[in-house]
């Protein structure tokens, strides 16, 4: 099985879209207006943005909402650090990556409004079966 695809709400779409492209090389697909983006990777999955606003009512990301994210994976610390920096030169408000869950890492607050993670492959443990 494959992922398809991921529709994500956003009070900012266009300003997203400009994210997208630009920190994580996805490609706009479809842009309707101001309120619905298709984007696309490589591997053809698709990301959705809207901003849906009769759809949306009353829903707003919590401000604590980091654990509601999307993750993009680097291949080294060096690559993190490097798009860490390269956002901060652009004037987004991003924290130092840190270790975590065995990962280097660091989240921040996409224009929309939820979270975006960039990270090396976790390191995952087997599972212990015996484990409740």
């Amino acid at each position: 099985m494959k992922l398809n695809h991921i529709n994500l709400t956003s009070i900012d779409v266009p300003a997203d879209v400009a994210m997208f492209e630009t920190y994580f090389g996805l490609r706009t697909s479809v842009m309707r207006g101001k309120a619905l983006a298709v984007m696309h990777d490589d591997d053809g999955m698709l990301l959705v943005l809207n901003d849906f606003a009769k759809k949306r009512g009353n829903f707003a990301y919590p401000e604590d909402s980091d654990v509601h994210h999307i993750g993009f994976i680097q291949d080294s610390r060096d690559q993190v650090d490097a798009l860490n920096a390269r956002l901060k030169v652009d004037g987004w408000d991003v924290p130092e990556p840190r270790d975590y869950h065995g990962a280097w890492t660091f989240y921040f607050k996409a224009k929309g409004g939820y979270f975006v993670e960039v990270a090396t492959q976790t390191q995952l443990r087997n599972a212990d079966p015996t484990a409740a």
